[in-house]
């Protein structure tokens, strides 16, 4: 109804409404209507490619945050979103919505959100997805070290000399540009430096650039996650037999380490697994081994490596809630919140929130999955934006 009375009325009147007004009404609308409407009319297609329509739509989006939730089903991937509550009520229910699925060809996993968009894992392919209208694109392939085909009588010659161990996405605020880090790893014994890359998204042709320096590492499954924060891509990795977190300026597209035992000795840090989280704008590790209850540490100065070390007890009551769960992380309002690790019917499953001010924990019941799964994975703050509504003019470079 709202697209044939605003298509009469531009068709028929000679007075249309003004541009501003439209953008303002049309900013409040869901996202996939917004990928609909672009077929009003030729006007309305120009006003949802315009830079300043964007930003207004994604300043309104970031005022009612989403929670993601990705999980597999028979070798799909699906992605469902709901409202993300704000001190919720004891036991109160959402329901979430699916948003789209992709076959296992396609994709297995997915990397947490950046500014509305996610990185996608799959079998041989990545591809970089816009949950919200449902748009993706292919990533191409990453040339490594291959086999030298010439000596087949050679067995040591017919080896990869380098696989990839991970991808990541980062978004650079400053020069408002996605892009894709690949990071690399040697498979024979005796290479050590490895030429990782770097992959824009945006208009021109598609090509993998190396990205300096060259260095050897080894994928860190015990820091779990990767996070953008400001302009800058953390990670766990093993480099040069330490435990390490590796931070790539997106935007200079420059490597920084933080050597984790190092600068914890005194703590033993990071006994066992631990999660990277966003703690006011600053980097933030949380422990999942404390027997004190909650503990994390928080990223002061990542030039000198200062940390300081948060601990908040619990009561007995208050560990049991959280008991078998996984720790997502913390909400731009300030609640942490942790996910359980199952679901049963009617396919749901708890998050609960924690609330650092007031000291109190609340179970929230999310439903509406239209599948069983066995494990399933939470993003919190995920923001809705639809500047990709103009992948006609976007290309991977």
């Amino acid at each position: 109804m709202l697209k044939l009375q605003f298509f009469r009325h531009e068709a028929q009147s000679s007075n249309p409404i003004p541009v501003d007004l439209l953008m303002d009404i049309l900013s409040l609308v869901p996202t996939k209507s917004i990928a609909r409407f672009r077929c009003v009319s030729k006007s309305w297609a120009i006003i949802f490619r315009r830079q300043d329509f964007t930003e207004l739509f994604l300043t309104k989006s970031s005022t009612r945050p989403l929670l993601l939730f990705t999980f597999k089903v028979d070798g799909k991937l699906c992605l469902y979103s709901t409202l993300q509550p704000h001190n919720p009520d004891d036991n109160s229910s959402l329901v979430a919505t699916s948003c789209n699925s992709f076959p296992k060809q396609v994709a297995s996993y997915a990397s947490t959100p950046v500014c509305g968009v996610v990185l996608l894992h799959g079998w041989r392919k990545q591809v970089i997805c816009n949950p919200a209208t449902g748009e993706f694109r292919t990533l191409p392939r990453v040339f490594l070290k291959e086999k030298n085909l010439l000596a087949k009588s050679n067995y040591r010659d017919t080896i990869p000399k380098e696989k990839i161990v991970g991808m990541y996405l980062g978004y650079d605020p400053k020069g408002k540009e996605f892009k894709v880090l690949c990071m690399t790893a040697s498979l024979r014994y005796g290479v050590r430096d490895n030429t990782h890359r770097v992959l824009t998204v945006g208009p021109g042709k598609r090509f993998w650039r190396p990205v300096e320096p060259k260095f050897s590492l080894v994928k860190n499954r015990n820091i779990i996650g990767d996070i953008c924060i400001n302009g800058v891509l953390y990670f766990g990795a093993w480099f040069e037999q330490y435990s390490t977190i590796v931070c790539f300026d997106v935007g200079s597209e420059k490597f920084r380490f933080i050597y984790t035992n190092e600068d914890h000795e005194d703590s033993y840090f990071i006994p066992g697994n631990s999660t990277l989280f966003n703690y006011k704008g600053k980097l933030a590790l949380q422990e999942d081994s404390s027997q004190d209850g909650l503990m994390f540490w928080v990223l002061e100065d990542a030039e000198t490596h200062e940390w300081s070390k948060h601990i908040y007890e619990l009561s007995a009551l208050e560990k049991d809630m959280i008991r078998y769960t996984m720790f997502v992380g913390m909400t731009g309002t300030g609640e942490f919140v942790w996910s359980s690790s199952y679901n049963g019917p009617p396919h749901s499953l708890y998050l609960t929130f924690y609330n650092l001010e007031s000291g109190t924990f609340r179970k929230v019941n999310i439903q509406g999955f239209q599948h069983r799964f066995t494990s399933i994975q939470t993003c919190l703050d995920y923001v809705e934006d639809v500047k990709w509504l103009r992948a006609s003019q976007w290309w991977i470079r």
